[in-house]
């Protein structure tokens, strides 16, 4: 029977990180009560958490997959995962804290310097403003005290993703919101530069919303045989995703 261990704790004036280890997971946790991330120690192509999963439900529409953004590094498990799964994709994680940036590297195998993925020390708002990259998904998942920074939802931020999408591009919020009214406001705004192109996906158990909204045409609902096939390709049940979206109407409706 495995125990779990602390192999890595780091406090200071802002931050309590803790990094754990239980049978043939490594996790990162914020401030005791934060799942950070989570890899499978052994196999890089297994993304052993669920809201990890969930962020990537996009991929169930077999859209374009070339280049991806990470708002929020954390342990780097997602870009490990498509390093392992397609190590065609080249990918930008951004990460504010250098030692946030540090710990990737050294627990939890960021991939190395001859891959195609970069690891960027930086404010991702400056990087919007001074880079021309173009993503086919870009991710979000950005926490300050808990909760959603406010300005992740701002107008000005919302259209700088969506400039720095692909025709075919897909932004991925994750929310973190325990107020109606700004989770609402959040949507209105996300609607409002995206319009009709934008879903919703639940997380049970979890306190988060995940918002998909697409540069482009809001895609079709993908058949059962698209679900399985692309969730083979991936390693993500899919299936269940897709029971789990809900569809948003369009505001100017």
């Amino acid at each position: 029977m495995t125990s779990a261990r602390c192999i890595y704790r780091e406090e200071n004036a802002d931050t309590h990180l803790e990094i754990w280890e239980e049978g043939d997971r490594r996790s990162l946790w914020f401030d005791d009560i934060i799942l950070q991330s989570e890899i499978h120690i052994h196999d890089p192509a297994v993304l052993p958490n669920p809201v990890n999963q969930s962020m990537l439900a996009h991929l169930m529409f077999g859209q374009p997959m070339q280049r991806a953004m990470l708002a929020g590094c954390g342990g780097g498990a997602i870009a490990r995962w498509f390093h392992a799964r397609a190590p065609e994709v080249a990918g930008d994680a951004i990460e504010l804290s250098p030692t946030v940036a540090r710990l990737a590297r050294e627990y939890f195998d960021f991939p190395p310097a001859t891959s195609r993925w970069r690891l960027l020390i930086e404010d991702v708002r400056e990087h919007l403003v001074h880079s021309d990259a173009r993503y086919d998904y870009i991710l979000v998942d950005l926490e300050e005290n808990q909760t959603t920074p406010n300005w992740t939802t701002e107008f000005d931020f919302l259209n700088g993703c969506r400039s720095h999408l692909t025709a075919t591009g897909t932004l991925t919020l994750n929310l973190i919101m325990d107020d109606e009214k700004k989770i609402s406001e959040s949507l209105y705004r996300v609607r409002q530069v995206f319009g009709a192109n934008v879903l919703l996906l639940s997380n049970p158990n979890h306190d988060n919303l995940l918002v998909l909204a697409f540069a482009g045409r809001q895609p079709a609902t993908p058949s059962t045989g698209d679900l399985v096939r692309h969730g083979q390709r991936w390693g993500i049940d899919f299936a269940t995703l897709a029971n789990r979206i809900t569809r948003l109407t369009d505001p100017s409706a």
